[in-house]
């Protein structure tokens, strides 16, 4: 008995000084050079939990090799042996960055003797997301692509440039709502583009509908591009749809000190006043912005309609008048006044037609003031047109 106790206290010992055995860090990497991968990474994780190796900054460069090398395989069975490798690798690679800033330690030979750094190979590892996210991009395959292209962020979070094109993959391929998240991500991470702003607020507008959240997202563009004139414009624009007019003509007024030779700003404060039924204002902001801007369309057919709309209310106060003699005569001492509005008109009118000779809308306005105004030549011009 006692001879036989003493055995297995011997073997029992012998387990254990072996369990203590420094793991080979560099056999580890011996086996991801020959694709031996399942005996690579049971290697490097126990390198990692070991007393001797876990502080060594070679082990966790090691470590996001192999890791890196299972989640790029396309081999199955090879792939199967972790289901987070990237993490893994990306963790690693950070690990030994930290370990060793310098990265010093950190490289391989390759056969020519000539070492390959550790940054080299991580941007080789980026490289190889990279350039899957622009294949699916030019093959239309845009959710492929920007699951890639997430993918090369992750390698290389520092860099842009790949979650700048995951954000317009996502658009291209009208996954709005990931788009506009990706485009928040690529200018939180410091990307400095003016059009990621805009996309970003586009799609809240066409694709999402949702103008309440393209005016958060205006305003949060506005702290980091104060000045930027369209994005204050489009904020104006969002105001009146939402009907917050006293918020839009007080950031109108604004714009407009900053920028008083802007047509666009008196012809959206042309706009804006129109909502709110001061007519004589608008007037006033069309004419500023044509003065600016003497072939603003938009300004000039708007100061048209507020023309025209002068002359209509003679003639719809005219029409609501009763049959009595008092009326009658109200009437007949009203039509000079309407024939003056719409004298005043015609200039207005006739310069819209300069603009956009083949506009219906215009055609039809000048053929009523011609026909009101008895000028019968230009009125069957205008008809023969419109035929």
């Amino acid at each position: 008995m006692r001879k036989s106790y003493l055995f297995v206290l011997a073997a029992l010992i012998a387990v254990s000084a072996y369990s203590q055995k420094k793991p080979k860090i560099n056999a580890a990497n011996s086996a991801r050079e020959k694709g031996e991968l399942a005996e690579a990474k049971a290697i490097i994780d126990e390198a990692i939990v070991h007393e001797k190796t876990k502080d060594d900054a070679k082990t966790w460069y090691y470590r996001g090799l192999i890791y890196a090398t299972i989640d790029t395989t396309s081999n199955a069975d090879i792939a199967a042996l972790s289901d987070n490798a990237m993490e893994e690798a990306v963790k690693a690679f950070d690990k030994a960055h930290e370990l060793d800033p310098d990265e010093k330690g950190l490289y391989v030979t390759g056969n020519m003797g000539i070492p390959t750094l550790m940054s080299q190979q991580i941007s080789e590892y980026y490289s190889f997301y990279y350039n899957k996210g622009v294949e699916g991009f030019q093959n239309e395959e845009f959710q492929t692509a920007v699951d890639n292209f997430i993918s090369a962020s992750m390698v290389m979070p520092e860099d842009t440039n790949a979650i700048v094109n995951a954000a317009y993959a996502a658009h291209n391929g009208e996954l709005f709502e990931q788009a506009v998240e990706l485009y928040g991500t690529a200018i939180d991470k410091g990307a400095s583009s003016t059009d990621l702003y805009y996309n970003q607020i586009n799609i809240m507008i066409s694709g999402l509908k949702d103008n309440e959240g393209a005016l958060a997202l205006i305003d949060e563009a506005l702290k980091v591009l104060p000045n930027d004139p369209n994005l204050s414009k489009q904020r104006i624009s969002l105001l009146i749809q939402l009907e917050k007019v006293d918020e839009a003509k007080a950031d109108l007024t604004k714009a407009i000190e900053n920028e008083p030779d802007n047509a666009d700003l008196y012809f959206s404060l042309g706009i804006l006043l129109g909502e709110t039924e001061d007519f004589e204002g608008a007037k006033n902001a069309y004419v500023k912005a044509v003065e600016i801007d003497p072939d603003h369309y938009g300004a000039n057919f708007n100061l048209g309609v507020e023309l025209i709309n002068e002359a209509q209310d003679v003639i719809k106060e005219v029409n609501n008048l009763g049959m009595s003699k008092a009326d009658q005569k109200k009437a007949r001492d009203m039509q000079p006044v309407i024939k003056d509005k719409l004298k005043a008109a015609l200039p207005q009118w006739e310069r819209i037609y300069e603009l956009k000779p083949e506009d219906t809308t215009t055609i039809e306005t000048l053929a009523y003031i011609y026909n009101n105004l008895d000028m019968k030549e230009k009125f069957n011009e205008m008809s023969e047109k419109l035929n």
